[in-house]
């Protein structure tokens, strides 16, 4: 089995998961001086209640370390962060560095910190630290592993409520939108039609008033041409 493992870095002993390999067997010698066994701690020994990593109620805060209330989901508010900002609030939710298994790694892990490395590696302390943290705390590395499972866990949990929460905005905001399109196509459609009848009824009526126009003038050249023919002759028959 290989686990790496760092001392530095932002989260601590996660990073050197990345880093450095520890294995079972001895190391050569010819590569790393014989470490020394680790310091003895004469701190008297304070049984710690068994932790159920597992289960996902088990999994409290760090003592001094408030708790954080659920973010708000962004989209919910129609606002939308960037990636690294989605990022962070998700990490926040599930950083192992804030559960019981990295706070118990860490009080027997932090001491070794001023052990050089070359003394003793950052594979060795972390090995250590675990060795002990089984002895005196009770913490096993199904203990550690099932903790990632349970961030895991709560990380699903996290991307089912954004997907309630984007669905509900989907309805809201562009479901709505899509039916209000729809309704003012439909509308633009009837309102085409009663346009396309208009102009129909408009060239039919500008047809009908321009052949009674051309009828009333014609029919007033007739009867002016008739007068004229009439006052000739009345004008004639009164010269005797």
């Amino acid at each position: 089995m290989k686990l790496g493992l760092s001392m530095t870095g932002k989260h601590g002993f996660l990073d050197a998961l990345k880093q450095v390999a520890f294995e079972d067997e001895p190391m050569p010698a010819e590569k790393h001086p014989p470490a020394p066994a680790p310091p003895a701690f004469t701190a008297p020994v304070v049984a710690a209640p068994a932790f159920s990593f597992s289960d996902p109620a088990s999994v409290r805060p760090v003592a001094g370390v408030a708790p954080q209330a659920p973010y708000p989901l962004p989209i919910d508010a129609g606002v939308v962060l960037d990636n690294d900002a989605v990022y962070q609030m998700l990490l926040s939710k599930t950083d192992f560095e804030t559960t019981p298994a990295a706070e118990t790694i860490h009080k027997f892990l932090d001491p070794l910190k001023s052990i050089p490395d070359s003394v003793m590696p950052s594979n060795i302390k972390f090995k250590s630290a675990v060795v002990q943290a089984s002895a005196q705390a009770g913490l096993t590395e199904d203990g550690i592993l099932g903790t990632f499972d349970t961030l895991k866990a709560k990380l699903q949990q996290e991307h089912d409520a954004f997907g309630g929460k984007a669905q509900q905005f989907a309805a809201r905001e562009v479901a709505g939108r899509q039916d209000q399109i729809q309704k003012v196509t439909e509308q633009i459609a009837q309102l085409q039609q009663q346009l396309a009848q208009l102009s129909t009824e408009l060239v039919d009526a500008q047809g009908k008033a321009a052949h009674a126009q051309s009828q009333f003038e014609a029919a007033v050249q007739r009867r002016g041409s008739e007068l004229e023919q009439q006052k000739a002759l009345y004008a004639s028959l009164l010269k005797g």
